[in-house]
């Protein structure tokens, strides 16, 4: 307890070159951890994108059989499956008011909503009777409404989708907030515009009578890979239908990510190494300065490791509250950041422990030499000193 009040003792000394010292392991600290937030809160982020795009669940594409209606009757049926719904994508142009976009023209079923994360802003959602009549109707998302129509309620207008080489009009009966305007935002043309028709009314634009795709979702608590398994054995196995789990692209996409994050972390984390450095300057300026001290200290009798101990708790309360302020300044920067933009705010707490004892064990080895140094003085040597 004596090493600790002297060591803090110490540190009020120059109280302008150790707030110095702690402000640079600090700048290092709060460098670490915003990049740590931002990563862990992009992470969320993208994850809730990546389930609003309908990357959950079963993917059903066709290989040796064509997904026909029996297909989808047959997949919906299995035990595990909550709900299945078809798909139709074309990659075409669509055309209103004189502006020309290309988008991602999805034919759906009516039950679309159980794969994709879909929010009605404006008018009403596909029905099954549009999709049993054929009608010429659609759902538009935000995005697209504001890129073609200049306004986010675009119900009642009239869009023009080529399909098949031939333009057909569709009226706009919905406007939807969909998974995807993240990643829009962050790929531009990357990530396309979506509009929705009802399948039936595609299929008889493009003389199609299959599907695409066959979206599945589970019943909750089924694992997916035993789904896949009991799924691909009731269509006829691999070499008729291929069944994806639509996790595991998630999950790549996830991997990739925290590797991206722990990457600038660490490149952030360097500057807080470069920092720690600062004590050890601080340090032996302070080993300098106390020279006759330190040889009184010795004369009656401190050995060389009480006078060890000393200077490395002082380099060891230097670094630790540098680190700790540059945790806290990190940490109210990210929530700051939050909720001006009205995202949750996750707090990073397996980084902040890590950078606390970054700060503390590198400032601390820094520290080691000068303690080392001073503890090597002689007594008659440090008592000539001026």
């Amino acid at each position: 307890m004596e090493f600790l009040k002297n060591a803090w003792r110490n540190t009020g000394r120059r109280p302008a070159r150790s707030l110095l010292t702690i402000l640079s392991i600090a700048i290092g600290a709060f460098s670490v951890m915003l990049i740590g937030a931002v990563g862990l809160i992009g992470q969320q982020a993208v994850a809730s994108e990546l389930a609003g795009l309908g990357l959950q669940g079963l993917m059903v594409s066709g290989e040796d059989r064509p997904l026909t209606e029996e297909v989808l009757t047959e997949t919906s049926q299995e035990p595990s499956v909550a709900g299945a719904t078809p798909f139709l994508v074309e990659y075409t142009d669509i055309r209103a008011r004189g502006e020309k976009r290309k988008a991602a023209v999805w034919g759906v079923d009516s039950s679309v909503g159980q794969v994709i994360s879909m929010e009605l802003q404006y008018g009403r959602e596909i029905t099954p009777a549009d999709v049993r009549s054929g009608a010429h109707v659609c759902l538009v998302e935000e995005n697209l409404a504001m890129e073609i129509f200049h306004r986010e309620n675009a119900v009642g207008k009239t869009l023009t989708v080529t399909l098949n080489g031939a333009e057909e009009k569709f009226t706009i009966v919905g406007v939807m907030e969909t998974g995807g305007a993240l990643l829009q935002g962050m790929m531009g043309d990357g990530v396309p515009l979506f509009a929705y028709l009802p399948y039936t009314v595609q299929q008889d634009c493009t003389g199609r009578e299959d599907f695409d795709r066959i979206a599945v979702k589970l019943k909750q608590g089924v694992e997916s890979e035993d789904a896949k398994r009991l799924l691909s054995r009731q269509l006829g196995g691999e070499e008729a239908v291929k069944v994806e789990n639509m996790n595991r692209y998630a999950g790549t996409v996830q991997q990739v990510l925290s590797i991206v994050s722990l990457v600038l972390a660490a490149i952030a984390g360097i500057s807080l190494l470069v920092a720690c450095l600062s004590v050890m300057t601080t340090m032996l300026c302070s080993v300098g300065e106390r020279t006759r001290e330190i040889g009184i200290k010795k004369s009656i009798g401190a050995s060389p490791q009480m006078i060890v101990w000393e200077f490395l708790l002082e380099a060891a309360l230097l670094s630790l509250a540098g680190g700790l302020t540059g945790i806290l300044a990190g940490a109210l920067m990210g929530w700051a950041g939050c909720l001006a933009l009205g995202i949750p705010y996750l707090f990073p707490g397996n980084l902040a422990l890590a950078c606390a004892l970054v700060s503390l064990l590198a400032g601390t080895a820094f520290g080691a030499y000068p303690a080392r140094k001073a503890a090597k003085l002689k007594p008659a040597d440090a008592l000539r000193t001026e």
